[in-house]
């Protein structure tokens, strides 16, 4: 009986090892399970947010915490602010304007690295509640004065505004979409193509979901001339049930060109109207056609064909007839 009861009790310390193996197993397999999850988690909230570098700059605050001021931005509540729970202290002014200002002039210096170029004026953001009478639009707008100098009319840049709701500016890559215009608006491009370039910057740069890539011919409409219905667009302020597919659709077209032609595309167009001072001399907004030639020159190929496809009313033109239809544009606007 000894003998039995100790070869009985031999077993014991073997289903302990077994035990303790399938334990170990487990706790490996929910250990990778939950970094596997982390993962996702993580991946989701880079997808949601844009981390920028931390900018390293000073922020001013009024007294009152209504307007904050740093290296490129003032910043300002607007009076249907004031009544706001979140907003009605001079401390909560201050510290949502200061968090502000940190992530946009990280953003500044981001689409800075972008195109190449930066406007010279310093940039006001005004907070609202309402904008417009609506929570869910926000805008930015360029003043210019126009002046008579060496013999034609120039466009100065006087200032330039940026308009949130509260609810927009809580979304980053709204943020990004109109500090894009911000850098862009003073070249006075066709609207198209104006929210193509903020779109891409949002949906490509800031991770943005709101816009989707579109099959350039599938996906085209026309107006009633037969024209691409984004050509003759007036924006956002007008908005319609073709309002979501021009702004994904001016994207598309923006997208396609930068795939083909690279990172260096989109700031070459720009140094080129620039080196023209184009933006100054228009007499209005730019059209299809002008902006068909930088693009041509700056993708070093002839890219009306492209737009032709695409039911654009354009033309094939040279710089010097882009600057004899600006010259009698301005002659005309003196003799009036």
């Amino acid at each position: 009986m000894k003998n039995y009861n100790s070869v009985k009790e031999r077993p014991l310390p073997v289903l302990v090892l077994l035990l303790s193996t399938v334990l170990s197993v487990g706790c490996a397999a929910l250990e990778e399970a939950q970094q596997r999850k982390q993962e996702r988690t993580r991946q989701q909230q880079q997808q949601r947010y844009v981390t920028f570098e931390r900018p390293d700059t000073e922020i001013q605050s009024s007294p009152d915490g209504l307007t904050l001021e740093s290296e490129h931005y003032t910043f300002t509540f607007a009076e249907d602010l004031l009544t706001h729970p979140d907003y009605d202290e001079p401390e909560e002014r201050q510290n949502t304007g200061k968090g502000a200002l940190l992530f946009m002039e990280s953003l500044y210096n981001y689409v800075h690295d972008i195109f190449g170029f930066e406007p010279n004026h310093q940039l006001i953001v005004n907070l609202r509640q309402t904008h417009h009478g609506t929570t869910h639009l926000a805008t930015t707008s360029t003043r210019t004065q126009t002046v008579y100098r060496n013999g034609e009319w120039l466009k100065i840049v006087e200032g330039i505004e940026m308009d949130f709701p509260v609810a927009m500016f809580n979304q980053r890559d709204v943020r990004a979409h109109e500090l894009t215009h911000a850098f862009t608006n003073i070249y006075l491009l066709p609207t198209w193509f104006a929210e193509g370039i903020a779109v891409l910057v949002q949906v490509e740069y800031a991770r943005g979901k709101s816009f989707r890539r579109l099959d350039l011919h599938e996906d085209l409409k026309t107006d009633l001339d037969g024209r691409n219905a984004v050509q003759y667009w007036e924006g956002h302020l007008s908005r319609d049930q073709l309002t979501e597919w021009r702004y994904s659709y001016s994207y598309s077209i923006v997208a396609e060109l930068k795939k083909r032609f690279g990172e260096d595309f989109y700031p070459t167009v720009f140094r080129l109207i620039e080196e023209d001072q184009l933006h100054q001399r228009l007499p209005g907004e730019m059209t299809t056609s002008f902006l068909a030639y930088y693009l041509s020159q700056a993708a070093g190929e002839d890219l009306v064909p492209f737009f032709v496809q695409l039911e654009f009313d354009v033309r094939r033109i040279t710089k010097a007839q882009i600057m004899s239809a600006i010259m009698q544009a301005n002659q005309e606007q003196l003799g009036r």
